[in-house]
């Protein structure tokens, strides 16, 4: 039983990079039941996140051993063996790729090419690969992209047995029939479809060793009474790294302006201006403040009309849009 490498402590590493939804907390579970019950290595697993809610950001660690090495750690990875980032919006976080070095692999769900994403991603060195499991799940009718980067994973640990893997997916979704020969398939086109190119270091970006974040608030700087500030405020915040690979996507032409929209985003994330009439006209989405919940779109009344070109507001995959070129920003957000 020997794993391709380990650290000065004997374990080989993953750390999965993901938010609520998106499956990276189940990803982890089934790698190491592949390889602690499956495989008889030693191992842990854990995820670490605030609120259980769709939408906010989590991390999935998992730690393997020899059977002859026990694993008494339990604190977060800080060096990552792999590291598999699930939505290309969390690299806006600077603390997503920290501690990845040269020997690393980055998987990257994301539909740009090795070079792109590098540039993107502002990535030291390692072995980079890309696949855009969001649309990988999407062809395949699944609302999570973890069984697509499973696959693409797997390239990478080959003490794990690819038909043990297989068989732990069966289980995993033997109580979901009607999605179980689908995620078969997405695991398999994680393996296939993925595309590598290996960085070494040349001085384009910095490496950025882990760095635990320190807290905003404390004894020195907690305000009066525990007061919450902007609480519930997402106007302030970017919201982006929330979706999951749909976005509404308007139309102006045949927008009858009611502003049903309106009334159901959680989020102002619709751009509604005066016209010179007097009467509001809406303009767009801005897809800082969008995180995907498609209530807009549910609610729209044009969608009864025959085709989806007479929609005011339909279903986009994220990937085939230049989303900054489609935001329409929201004064009002401006001036906050």
């Amino acid at each position: 039983m020997k794993l391709p490498k380990v650290n000065d402590l004997g374990f080989f590493e993953i750390r999965l990079e993901s938010i609520g939804g998106l499956g990276a907390n189940g990803a982890g579970k089934m790698i190491a039941e592949v390889g602690v019950l499956s495989q008889g290595y030693n191992g842990a697993t854990f995820s670490s996140y605030g609120s259980e809610k769709k939408g906010s950001p989590i991390k999935s660690f998992v730690r393997f051993a020899d059977d002859k090495t026990p694993v008494k750690v339990n604190s977060t990875i800080e060096e990552p063996h792999i590291i598999a980032v699930f939505h290309m919006n969390l690299l806006k976080i600077p603390t997503t790729l920290m501690g990845v070095k040269p020997d690393s692999v980055i998987i990257l769900n994301t539909s740009m090419d090795p070079d792109e994403a590098r540039k993107f991603a502002k990535l030291h060195a390692g072995t980079l690969v890309c696949i855009d499991a969001t649309k990988i799940a999407m062809e395949e009718n699944l609302p999570a992209t973890n069984t697509v980067i499973m696959g693409a994973m797997l390239n990478y640990m080959p003490f794990l047995d690819k038909d043990i893997f297989e068989e732990i997916i069966r289980k995993q979704f033997a109580n979901k029939p009607h999605v179980l020969e689908e995620n078969i398939r997405a695991f398999k086109r994680g393996m296939e479809e993925g595309t590598e190119k290996v960085f070494k270091k040349d001085g384009k970006f910095p490496y950025l060793p882990y760095k635990k974040p320190n807290p905003k608030y404390g004894k020195n700087s907690q305000t009066i009474g525990g007061v919450l500030v902007e609480a519930g405020n997402s106007t302030l915040k970017d919201l982006s790294v929330t979706r999951t690979g749909r976005i509404p996507v308007f139309t102006s032409s045949v927008c009858i302006n009611c502003g049903q929209c309106d009334i159901v985003c959680p989020d102002m994330a619709l751009n509604f201006e005066r016209g010179s009439d007097g009467k509001m006209y809406l303009k767009g989405v801005d897809y800082q403040y969008c995180k995907g919940c498609l209530k807009c779109v549910e609610i729209c009344p044009t969608r009864k009309k025959e085709g989806e070109d007479n929609h005011a507001l339909k279903v986009g995959f994220e990937t085939d849009y230049d989303v900054a070129s489609l935001t329409k920003p929201h004064h009002a957000h401006q001036k906050k």
